[in-house]
């Protein structure tokens, strides 16, 4: 179809108005912040002392964190004396006195309870008490389906437990519950009471975790399981790291410890040779940010040194800058 020249000349016209129009997104007024030496500087020295300020106060609260930690696994008594039923008995020294309360740790170090086949290795509908078969467990606990794949020959009444039942609880996670046990006693050989309840979270003890309910009355979960779910333990250990070297709350001390040597008897049963790894015996206090985190109080000083560092650079360039308009 042929068009006229008048038609195309109209045609530019209504282009050109479209191009000048007020809706173009280039011609509506937009804030377009110019970043000057002055706002730089400003920006980075703020950022700076609020950032050195966090870091040096929580290098503070850190520092005022008392904390009492001895490796056991490397230590020649327990090394000779670990497996179910051994015991062996190391001291720990305590410099200066530790106000209640006390927290007890166990820290294992180059455990990787964050591997996603690990982490996924677990029933949650068993965990709630449900009553499971193999074959319902089989794609969530593999590779831990039955008894005879967890290597425990009975239940946590004693009885004995048909291997190719199906394990309760199944599932990497549940089998490689830490297990180690620990007495502590002070100077004078009085043991200290170490409360093991309340360490899990409530959340997890009242919705997570319910031991087997069977239709027999005569069979209860202790001739079932080969653990009990609902030990506060499990519950903490069920709750898997994020890193390879992690802790776990084992107890509270709700009593003054003396400084003095005191005697850790430790049930031995863990093995960390087969993973390379390290276990300790932690007793430490804490704070309202809770343990001590050297490492986070130095990424926010580093942080706020940098920040002050380049307000630094960008002050130095801006008096070259001046300078230099002078002198032209």
């Amino acid at each position: 179809m042929d068009i006229s020249e008048e038609e195309k000349q109209k045609i530019r016209e209504k282009v050109e108005k479209l191009k000048n129009s007020r809706f173009k997104q280039q011609t509506l007024p937009a804030w377009r912040p110019i970043p000057s030496f002055k706002s730089t500087m400003i920006t980075f020295t703020v950022f700076g002392i609020i950032f050195l300020a966090l870091g040096i106060a929580l290098y503070v609260m850190s520092d005022q964190i008392k904390e009492v930690t001895y490796q056991y696994d490397d230590d020649e008594t327990c090394k000779q004396n670990i497996g179910e039923g051994k015991k062996c008995t190391v001291p720990i020294v305590i410099k200066e006195g530790i106000d209640q309360p006390i927290y007890v740790y166990y820290q294992l170090d180059n455990f990787y309870q964050n591997h996603r086949r690990y982490v996924k290795s677990r029933s949650f509908d068993q965990l709630k008490g449900k009553q499971l078969s193999t074959s319902d467990v089989n794609t969530d606990c593999d590779p831990i389906v039955k008894n005879k794949d967890t290597g425990k020959t009975t239940s946590i009444n004693g009885k004995p437990l048909n291997a190719d039942d199906v394990a309760w609880p199944c599932g990497l996670v549940a089998k490689s519950f830490f297990n180690d046990n620990y007495t502590l006693a002070d100077p004078k050989g009085a043991v200290v009471d170490i409360n093991q309840k309340g360490i899990a979270w409530e959340s997890d003890k009242e919705y997570k975790f319910a031991n087997w309910k069977g239709n027999n009355s005569a069979v209860t979960y202790k001739d079932v399981q080969w653990i009990d779910v609902e030990d506060e333990h499990f519950i903490v250990w069920m709750r898997t790291a994020g890193l390879p070297s992690f802790r776990k709350l084992w107890g509270k001390i709700e009593k003054r410890l003396e400084p003095g040597t005191y005697q850790l008897t430790i049930d031995n049963r863990y093995d960390v040779s087969s993973f390379d790894g390290q276990k300790s015996f932690v007793l430490s206090t804490t704070n309202t940010l809770g343990g001590k985190n050297y490492f986070l109080a130095i990424c926010y000083i580093v942080v706020g040194a940098l920040c002050i560092l380049f307000a630094i650079i960008f002050l130095v360039a801006f008096l070259k800058k001046r300078s230099s308009r002078h002198n032209d």
